[in-house]
C-alpha cells in the first residue's frame, strides 16, 4: 500500500485508518514498531512507519561531513524501513514507510494529520536530558491530532 493510497480518503467518509509509528532504531522505537504492527493486525489496518531526518545546519556546513551524514542517514532509514517490513510481514499486516526531512515533531504531526491515522505509536526516550527538557514523545502527546501510545 502506498502513502498516496492511504491519504486519498475523502473527509467525511468512513474508511479504515492506519497506525503510524515513528522509527529511529533506538531500542524503544523498535519495540514501538512491534507494538504498532500488532495493533494494526488486531485492528485490521495498515501500519505506517516514518523516519525523520533532522539535519543540524552547523554540522552540515562542512562538505565532507555533509556527504557522510547523508549516506549514514540513508542507511539508517533503509534499516528502519526493513525492520518495519519484517515485523509487519511476520504478522501478515499491510505496511508502508516514509522518510521525511525536518523537525521530527512537526513532520510526524503533519503526516499523522494528512493520513488521518487512528493512533500514533512512539518509543519513550531513554536519554537523561529529556527528563528536564521534554522528549519527542511528550511533545507529540501534547500536540498530535490523534491518540499517542508511548512504548517504554
Amino acid at each position: 500500500m502506498t502513502l498516496h493510497q492511504l491519504s486519498s480518503t475523502e473527509f467525511g467518509t468512513v474508511a479504515p485508518h492506519s497506525v503510524l509509528v515513528a522509527v529511529d532504531l533506538s531500542r524503544t522505537s523498535l519495540r514501538a514498531v512491534d507494538y504498532a504492527a500488532g495493533l494494526a493486525r488486531r485492528s485490521g489496518v495498515c501500519v505506517v512507519g516514518v523516519y525523520v531526518r533532522h539535519h543540524n545546519s552547523l554540522l552540515l556546513s562542512s562538505p565532507g561531513f555533509s556527504a557522510y551524514a547523508q549516506v549514514a542517514e540513508s542507511d539508517l532509514a533503509r534499516e528502519a524501513g526493513g525492520y518495519l517490513a519484517e515485523s509487519a510481514e511476520r504478522l501478515g499486516t499491510e505496511h508502508a514507510f516514509a522518510v521525511l526531512d525536518g523537525s521530527p515533531v512537526s513532520a510526524i504531526r503533519k503526516l499523522a494529520r494528512d493520513l488521518q491515522v487512528s493512533a500514533l505509536v512512539v518509543g519513550a526516550s531513554e536519554h537523561w536530558s529529556h527528563r528536564c527538557f521534554g522528549s519527542l514523545a511528550v511533545r507529540l502527546a501534547r500536540t498530535a491530532p490523534c491518540p499517542v501510545i508511548i512504548v517504554p
